[in-house]
């Protein structure tokens, strides 16, 4: 395996092996898969039975099921983080990253080899001493996005046209807005269901059953997922006290962030502080 902080590339017998490296959470990923195998949506499930490259994003629910007995290929994780500082416009908006856009595109023998090789182009660049080397990296990834759109040039320039998917795309957009808390005087303002659905003037039913018709999960789900997330980086990373994080995170009462901390991780904002301490 050949990785960077922000970037981790594997082939496909080491990833299916790994169940660490499956699980890595908030990562994009774009893989190179060769048949057989099939991809599980909360929906519908996807069988591969040709070479495709396939895109994915941190809010999508699935799951990869090999079903050949050798998997040949390749994947590239990187953050979020990298794909807003290491891309143009064009690849930040393009679809193959949205909720509910086209995510597989299926390949020749000839575009296979050069996929293939852009892979093993970045896991030698990974293995450099070269301080760039993650700028190079981003290059490559950009190309294998370009893989893509040359595929289906349509793709660049089609607005998602699902409705669910519209809300959702717009749930999460302003969930992500609020994190990371740079300001500890300004706490976060949407913190349930009912603020979001308010915020997008949707009716809370309608933003419920979207998010979790295209993620499998609830929007109450989401967003303790993401003030838990961010409870453990504060707790982690700032010298803040209990009673200062509780209030970026929306608690009106310490006692309350403390209750709602040890329901989802098990351990108290103290306790947990101590651990990692």
């Amino acid at each position: 395996m050949i990785n960077s902080p922000k970037i981790t590339v594997v082939d496909l017998e080491t990833y299916k092996a790994d169940p660490t490296i499956q699980n890595i959470k908030d990562a994009y990923k774009i893989c190179i898969i060769h048949p057989k195998s099939k991809l599980h949506y909360p929906t519908q499930t996807v069988t591969i039975n040709k070479t495709a490259l396939v895109f994915t994003n941190p809010l999508l629910v699935y799951n990869w099921e090999p079903i050949s007995k050798e998997q040949i290929g390749y994947s590239c994780l990187f953050n979020p983080t990298f794909l807003a500082e290491n891309t143009t416009d064009l690849e930040k908006k393009c679809p193959i990253f949205k909720l509910g856009a086209k995510n597989i595109f299926y390949v020749n023998k000839e575009q296979e080899q050069n996929i293939t090789n852009i892979y093993k182009k970045i896991q030698l660049e990974l293995n450099t001493n070269y301080v760039n080397k993650e700028a190079v990296a981003s290059n490559y990834i950009s190309l294998l996005i370009h893989e893509a759109l040359k595929l289906e040039p349509e793709s660049a320039n089609v607005e998602i046209k699902c409705a669910a998917s519209r809300i959702t795309s717009l749930f999460f957009e302003q969930l992500n807005r609020q994190f990371p808390i740079k300001n500890i005087n300004n706490p976060i303002l949407l913190k349930t269901p009912k603020d979001f659905s308010d915020n997008l003037a949707v009716h809370i039913n309608h933003l419920n059953d979207s998010v979790k018709s295209i993620t499998g999960k609830s929007t109450s789900t989401h967003i303790k997922e993401k003030i838990t997330a961010e409870a453990e980086n504060m707790l982690y990373n700032t010298n803040l006290n209990i009673s200062e994080i509780a209030y970026c995170l929306g608690f009106k009462y310490p006692n309350n962030f403390s209750s709602f901390f040890k329901s989802n991780t098990g351990k108290s904002p103290l306790e947990y502080r101590a651990v990692i301490l």
